[in-house]
């Protein structure tokens, strides 16, 4: 199978209102909300975005501090091959506040939902004296964490949710990592076997390529697609 991204509905608008809120005047620009369950594609689209279109990039960690998060905020902000920032947690948000000054790029703080609502306070603030965009991505439980301040909530401008894969989304992945001819019906078939959770259609994707390759014929029939169902539980537990 070949590494591949396919531009799903959900990753358009996530597109669309970064890039509203970072070609925004700074009174209009804020917070983006993109949350779904896991495996829907969220950190998939975030990470293109910034590799494509820059900003700074940071996966949180489980149990950061204020110092490490911002540490680590600080070093992605400067973007350069320099050591770990070792200054205390406040000057790191006055160094972030300083870089983005001269330039608001968007702040993508992926598994947002680890955070403490402190760390999201942080970045209001940085948000408050630069004008940068802040892109939270998370899953659903991050609407109980934003939910306890209200003055962040009320900057959230937009929200992306990622749901199931479609059908035609199935097909297309199939198509294009694996050259897989699948009909929409046995798509669609999948999408459900799955909880239209993409890195399970990978997995189910990569049995019927082997079986694919082993029969020389990469149309999926209904036996094809029975054989790779009966491989392994794909429920969740």
């Amino acid at each position: 199978m070949r590494e591949t991204i396919i531009e799903t509905e959900a990753m358009t608008r996530f597109d669309a209102a970064v890039d509203e809120v970072t070609g925004a005047d700074r009174g209009l620009s804020g917070f983006v909300l993109a949350y779904g369950q896991a495996g829907r594609g969220k950190s998939v689209a975030a990470d293109r975005y910034h590799f494509q279109r820059g900003g700074a990039y940071v996966r949180v960690w489980q149990g950061w501090s204020q110092t490490s998060f911002l540490q680590r905020l600080l070093f992605e902000v400067r973007g350069k091959n320099t050591d770990m920032p070792r200054h205390t947690g406040n000057r790191c948000k006055e160094l972030i506040v300083q870089a983005l000054e001269g330039e608001a790029k968007p702040l993508f703080i992926d598994e947002a939902d680890r955070l403490r609502i402190d760390r999201i306070e942080d970045l209001r603030d940085i948000h408050e004296m630069t004008g940068a965009p802040v892109v939270l991505i998370g899953e659903e439980g991050i609407f109980g964490l934003l939910s306890e301040r209200r003055r962040i909530w009320s900057r959230v401008v937009h929200e992306i949710e990622f749901g199931p894969i479609s059908p035609a989304e199935v097909a297309l992945y199939g198509m294009q990592a694996a050259g897989l001819d699948i009909s929409l019906e046995l798509a669609g078939e999948i999408a459900q076997t799955t909880e239209g959770d993409f890195r399970l259609v990978r997995n189910m994707c990569l049995l019927l390529e082997k079986a694919a390759k082993a029969q020389g014929n990469f149309s999926v029939d209904r036996q094809m697609l029975d054989t790779a169902r009966s491989a392994r539980n794909w429920r969740r537990k």
